[in-house]
């Protein structure tokens, strides 16, 4: 039962940041527009918490390289969940996380970009 449920809310985790990652996606024509003001995106916070609302800031670049890959996500420093994903690289205010094997099928199925 115990094992079921750590299940439930790995994939439920997974859900929450495969959200916000479409969010993102959104807010990405709209960081576009200011590009030639600014060389950084604000976005949402990928984080596995639904209730999370906080932003960061991302270079366009890097966002780009995360997106590259359907299991990374951008959370901010202290948001990391790792029952679920490990730290692959930290930068200045935010880590890009990727998401556990046991789970990817739901986030590489969600990605906007594929």
């Amino acid at each position: 039962m115990e094992e079921r449920t750590q299940q439930d809310r790995k994939l439920r985790a997974a859900r929450n940041q495969a959200l916000f990652r479409a969010v993102n996606e959104k807010l990405r024509e709209l960081n576009e527009a200011f590009s030639e003001v600014t060389e950084r995106y604000a976005i949402a916070c990928e984080c596995a918490d639904v209730s999370c609302v906080e932003t960061l800031h991302i270079v366009r670049e890097e966002y780009a390289d995360v997106r590259e890959h359907p299991n990374h996500f951008v959370v901010l420093k202290d948001h990391v969940f790792p029952e679920v994903e490990r730290v692959i690289a930290q930068n200045d205010g935010y880590v890009v996380v990727e998401k556990n094997a046991d789970v990817s099928a739901i986030t590489d199925g969600t990605d906007p970009n594929r």
